[in-house]
């Protein structure tokens, strides 16, 4: 009987160890479709944003509101995030953050390069004067462990240059001038899709894209707040068996430790 005990002991908390693994397991960082993207391509709505490292508007966005639209709706597998370049002519200093953003793409580093220009320019570490802004920049690729030759190989590259310049073009083609801007697809929507532009608040994105995924056949959406609540409780409820099964996993391992010394010897 004791024995019957260990094993459905352990047999618990090996189910509860895994579980939540399994669920947050389809949560997907990057896209392995384009380096400057984020969460699944197959997602039933992308974000394509236009943006200046050297912008203040663009750096409110990226510090206030970008986090929870990525936690909340690229995380969960509902948006496909992708990034373009769109420096502006007189901001010459994100014309080269936007280069080195797109160097550190070729060494698999892109959203982390990304993430420390807009917080470097946010904390005043650079902005204005190019030639000190790129030995800023320099600085960042050190901390992210990039290889300084190739990242300069590319970024002197005049293909590089052109790809950026690329991007503005097509933001220019949507009607897109200033900074940051951005376009809303989905399913079903309008051929070159939502224009949005400026530091939107969280709240606007949320009604945004709620309506948006609305709309869309068998979509349930519209019990998302008590589906995350569930799955609160699925989580208490996950923790408190798991503490259960390890109380009960040690108890009966003492019992039978205690038993096995008591026995007399043979």
């Amino acid at each position: 009987m004791t024995t019957q005990r260990w094993c459905a002991a352990i047999a618990l908390l090996g189910y509860l160890l895994i579980v939540p693994a399994l669920i947050t397991g389809r949560v997907q960082a990057q896209s392995n479709v384009d380096p400057r993207g984020l969460g699944d391509p197959n997602a039933p709505l992308v974000i394509i944003e236009y943006s200046d490292y050297e912008c203040p508007a663009c750096a409110s966005f990226v510090r206030d509101t970008k986090p929870q639209l990525i936690a909340e709706y690229v995380e969960t597998g509902k948006v496909y995030y992708l990034y373009r370049d769109n420096p502006l002519p007189h901001h010459l200093a994100g014309r080269i953050a936007a280069a080195y953003a797109r160097c550190a793409a070729q060494q698999g580093q892109f959203w982390p390069m990304h993430q420390r220009l807009f917080q470097g320019y946010i904390d005043g570490e650079w902005g204005g004067n190019p030639s000190a802004s790129e030995r800023v920049f320099l600085q960042y690729s050190e901390e992210l462990g990039l290889d300084p030759s190739a990242l300069q190989t590319c970024v002197r590259d005049p293909a590089t240059d052109r790809a950026i310049a690329a991007d503005i073009e097509e933001a220019r083609n949507r009607g897109l001038r200033g900074t940051p801007a951005y376009i809303l697809r989905w399913p079903g929507g309008p051929e070159r899709g939502d224009v949005l532009t400026g530091a939107q608040s969280f709240g606007t994105w949320r009604y945004l894209l709620d309506e948006r995924l609305n709309a869309q056949p068998g979509s349930t959406i519209g019990t998302s707040a008590g589906g995350d609540l569930a799955s609160v409780f699925l989580y208490l409820a996950l923790g408190a068996a798991g503490g259960l099964a390890v109380l009960v996993a040690g108890g009966s391992v003492l019992w039978w430790l205690a038993r096995r010394h008591r026995s007399p010897r043979v």
